[in-house]
């Protein structure tokens, strides 16, 4: 996709699907299905001791925001603020590169995340938890404007059901954060965030497979995200991204040796992306709530492989920190 443009028509249908490595499309979101539509803004920000998450969306009649850190041995602090039918209060961005003041103040909760449009992003935390007592966060991240993501519009079997999604990564990360009495700071160059942006009208069962990472190559920043999302015919999210710049790949598949606690390989049929993945940790997550139930594997690791850019440009990649995770959901 290449052109500026609403991504529904005056029915509640996309316009068009495909990808693009800006984030091109506006959301009109009263186009949409009120009681379907679900929105979210999800940051993370990971070292190789620690992963922070920051969840602020909602899927119409219900929604959170979530402030979690963890570590891959099992320790783990979470605040999380339930939101009881909250449809479009929380006031999220229609487009992914809008600059926004998205925040949530309570006597006992206190979330600011800011985006000037300028390449830097802050999110703070205040919050009083009963379980892990006195809870803060002073985060800034930072990268160039020009930087590039991968936006993605996708189709379902329902032709009303599509997914909106931009995401970006090679984020530089910079703070503290301080809950349960745990103090951590993450620096440069280890530490890396990411966004996960989405709006979509979503089948009511659905699955997904997303692996995404970046680190920091002699000054040079390389990530990737892959995965599979509904229909990808007209586009998948598999891209490169070195230094800011988007290389696009096709098709990738995977082929578990075990469990998700072991050896994964995964290949494209362009061979420009062929790692090995070898898990250390398991961020399994179960949440059964009646009408909603989602189930999801985010497994941490080290990448090592081959990754070839646009001008043939061959990378080799050793113990390169990050995820793959796989879902399925009912909401």
């Amino acid at each position: 996709m290449t052109k500026q443009q609403e991504l529904l028509d005056s029915n509640g249908y996309p316009i068009e699907f495909g990808c693009a490595f800006t984030p091109i499309i506006h959301t009109n979101r009263e186009k949409a299905c009120q009681f379907r539509l679900k929105e979210w803004d999800f940051y993370q920000i990971s070292d190789e001791s620690y992963t922070l998450q920051v969840t602020y969306g909602h899927v119409s009649y219900a929604g959170a925001i979530n402030v979690c850190l963890f570590g891959y041995n099992n320790e783990r602090y979470e605040v999380t603020l339930p939101l009881i039918f909250p449809f479009g209060s929380l006031n999220l961005p229609p487009k992914a590169d809008t600059p926004y003041h998205l925040f949530k103040h309570t006597k006992n909760f206190k979330l600011d995340i800011t985006h000037s449009g300028e390449g830097e992003r802050n999110i703070t935390f205040r919050a009083k938890s009963t379980k892990h007592g006195d809870c803060s966060i002073d985060l800034k991240l930072t990268y160039p404007k020009t930087d590039e993501g991968i936006l993605v519009v996708t189709p379902f079997k329902n032709k009303k059901h599509f997914y909106h999604n931009y995401k970006q990564n090679c984020w530089r990360a910079e703070g503290t954060i301080v809950m349960g009495g745990k103090t951590h700071t993450f620096t440069p160059p280890k530490a890396f965030g990411l966004i996960d942006w989405g709006r979509g009208v979503l089948p009511y069962i659905h699955s997904w497979w997303w692996g995404c990472g970046s680190t920091d190559m002699d000054g040079n920043r390389l990530g990737f995200n892959i995965g599979e999302f509904g229909d990808t015919h007209f586009a998948t999210e598999n891209t490169l991204f070195y230094n800011g710049k988007a290389h696009k790949l096709a098709d990738i598949a995977y082929k578990k040796m075990g469990g998700y606690n072991d050896k994964m390989v995964f290949t494209s049929t362009d061979d420009r992306f062929e790692m090995v993945f070898t898990p250390i940790y398991d961020n399994y997550t179960n949440l059964n709530l009646l009408v909603a139930h989602n189930r999801c594997h985010q497994v941490f690791g080290y990448w090592s492989g081959t990754v070839i850019l646009d001008d043939s440009t061959i990378i080799q990649v050793k113990d390169m920190f990050a995820f793959v995770e796989f879902a399925k959901n009912r909401w």
